[in-house]
């Protein structure tokens, strides 16, 4: 499996940083030709067993990438949070731990990913990080920096 991370400092709370990641309906707003679905879509009432899709296509040619939350620990009043999502889908395999923690006004966000791709040999785990943390970043700088609905 090939192994990422990305580390981004925000002006937002660590409570508000938290809330921007994990709403989920924005996730389709800011990752090109992705729709995520699923029983709960926002960061709040994600628990352990919360399940939810993102669907990738162009037109009838795609794959889902269907994740499960394992462990989640929500923000508090001078806390951060923490969760651990477990990709389970036939395309994309992996694990996610995501940690914002307080820092000065804003937080630190943290985003570390094993992730293997099917059909993709092991030999190209690099790439598939350098590609990979690339495109999380991205997602992740659009998501802290869009005004929540």
């Amino acid at each position: 499996m090939a192994h990422f991370a990305v580390r981004i400092l925000s002006p937002l709370p660590a409570d508000q940083a938290w809330a921007r990641i994990l709403d989920l309906r924005a996730h389709s707003a800011v990752i090109p030709l992705t729709t995520l679905t699923g029983d709960i879509l926002y960061a709040a009432g994600l628990v352990p067993g919360s399940r939810f899709v993102a669907r990738t296509a162009l037109g009838p040619i795609g794959f889902d990438d269907s994740m499960v939350v394992d462990e989640v620990t929500q923000p508090t009043a001078g806390h951060g949070a923490w969760a651990r999502i477990r990709k389970e889908g036939k395309a994309i395999r992996g694990l996610i731990e995501l940690t914002i923690t307080p820092q000065g006004t804003g937080s630190r966000v943290e985003w570390s990913q094993d992730i293997s791709v099917r059909g993709i040999p092991r030999v190209f785990d690099p790439v598939v990080a350098r590609v990979a943390r690339a495109a999380y970043g991205t997602t992740l700088r659009k998501l802290l920096a869009r005004t929540p609905a």
